[in-house]
């Protein structure tokens, strides 16, 4: 694992995120306008918090999102909404790991516009979790009306193809990630996100001092950072953005100051030494993990401004933290409600039980002040 203190954090009383009150009262006029796309439940696991040693624990539980198995929804909802069916007569097009897809393909349905969904084959090697969860969604989202395509290559391969379709049909491509020319509808997907934290705020007795979302593209964690920003300014909770250690292209980009492609960045040969890739690098160029929904390789440049000024700490987990993050949700204690997280779902939880415990995150310990009389949440993202 590996954790990094972001230097670059603003808690000045003048840094209040990249949305202003116009796009809030937006996202709470469509969701006034839609009582069928309720809040999802947010859980307070009170024997887990004991165990831990801490003073609380509130699950933002989004597997259950609008009928669908992870929070992707709150964001393609919206901005398929925002789009206007009129500019989607040519369908709509995305690329995704999973989740995205899935949530794509139901707006398009709801919409009544074709979808085409390109989607990363899986690796050879891949753990059977992530295959059977590959699987399930493949035919949800064709069960949904939509084409899905096989791409031999990563997610950013498989953006590639689905911008290059867009272009070839004039379909119209609904993406949470940017890239130069092609900012506006990845903003619309974020900011339709916020209302995932919106909703925390009429659900919780008193808001907690850390918060624990994942990382990916950035595309929620930049949601969150935003909105703790407006809604609380210099006094926000802590945010720590998580990541599978072999794939935490956030961590890495603020470790340099920049937009990392961690694939690229790990196939140079100024990188290498004696032959082989150096450190970190070497074990984990090629990004190997079973919570394939963080299998990024570079922050969407649309949530990294956000991300750099507004999330306090970053941190990676290896994958057995996140097993055992799902396991224990799964099969409470002390009378806890049982929460079915997936793979990429738990890394929240995994990351808060290695800054509680991990020699190598006692920096982020002591930054948060994490103890007993800490107050946490974390979102579970997604379902197996």
């Amino acid at each position: 694992m590996d954790c990094l203190l972001n230097a670059s954090v603003r808690r000045d009383a003048a840094y209040r995120g990249l949305f202003d009150p116009d796009d809030y009262a937006a996202v709470t006029s469509f969701y006034e306008a839609h009582p069928e796309l309720p809040p999802t439940p947010l859980i307070s696991l009170p024997g887990l918090a004991a165990e831990l040693s801490i003073a609380g624990l509130l699950i933002k539980d989004e597997t259950g999102r609008f009928g669908l198995e992870a929070f992707k929804i709150a964001g393609a909802r919206y901005g398929v909404e925002r789009i206007g069916r009129a500019a989607l007569s040519n369908g709509i097009v995305c690329a995704t790991a999973g989740n995205h897809g899935r949530a794509v393909a139901r707006a398009a349905r709801e919409s009544g516009v074709a979808c085409t969904v390109f989607v990363p084959a899986p690796r050879p090697d891949a753990h059977e979790v992530e295959l059977r969860t590959r699987r399930a969604r493949v035919a949800a989202m064709q069960a949904d009306g939509a084409q899905t395509i096989d791409v031999n290559g990563s997610y950013e391969e498989a953006v590639r193809r689905a911008a290059e379709h867009a272009q070839a049909t004039g379909a119209t491509i609904v993406s949470d990630t940017a890239w130069p020319g092609y900012e506006e509808i990845p903003r619309l997907i974020m900011l339709g996100y916020t209302r995932i934290f919106e909703e925390t705020a009429h659900q919780w007795n008193r808001r907690p001092d850390v918060l624990l979302v994942q990382g990916g593209v950035g595309g929620l964690i930049c949601a969150a950072a935003n909105w703790l920003a407006w809604r609380f300014g210099p006094a926000r909770p802590f945010l720590i953005a998580c990541e599978p250690e072999s794939a935490a292209c956030l961590l890495e980009s603020a470790r340099a100051g920049r937009l990392v492609n961690i694939e690229e960045r790990a196939s140079r040969p100024a990188e290498r030494e004696g032959g082989a890739l150096t450190g970190r690098r070497a074990a984990h160029s090629d990004m190997h993990t079973f919570m394939a929904g963080l299998r990024c390789a570079e922050p969407s440049p649309a949530a990294w401004p956000s991300i750099h000024a507004g999330v306090d700490a970053f941190l990676s987990i290896p994958d057995a933290l996140a097993l055992e993050a799902m396991a224990r949700l799964g099969q409470p204690i002390a009378g806890d409600p049982a929460i079915h997280a997936g793979p990429s779902g738990a890394c929240g939880v995994g990351a808060l039980f290695a800054v509680l415990a991990a020699p190598e995150a006692a920096a982020v310990r002591r930054a948060c002040d994490l103890n007993q009389s800490t107050r946490v949440m974390a979102v579970v993202t997604e379902s197996p």
